[in-house]
């Protein structure tokens, strides 16, 4: 005898299966690395502060808004990992970084 239960059990799982991929994925990151430099010409000091709003890569993966701390290495040098906004929806969606002194 057939199992009429087993079509509906590898749809469950295919389901499943796709969805579970899906959750899984995160967007890619860039590394933006530089040297961040005081006014005066001396390398800055301190923590970063980074936020962005939520929107949605060029490759349709949604990003939610939030914010990061980063801090400075020795000499100023910034290295911190963060989405691409190029191509980005909203248009113009930018990080906003505050160094306070």
């Amino acid at each position: 005898m057939r199992d009429v239960c087993r079509p509906w059990r590898r749809l469950f799982l295919l389901v499943l299966l796709t969805a579970s991929v899906a959750w899984g994925q995160s967007p890619p990151l860039t590394t933006i690395s530089d040297v961040v430099y005081r006014a005066d010409g001396s390398p800055a000091e301190g923590t970063l502060l980074i936020s962005w709003p939520e929107f949605t890569t060029s490759g349709a993966l949604a990003v939610a808004a939030g914010t990061t701390s980063v801090t400075l290495g020795a000499g100023g040098a910034l290295s911190v990992g963060l989405v691409a906004n190029v191509n980005a929806t909203p248009a113009n969606s930018i990080y906003t970084v505050i160094y306070p002194l």
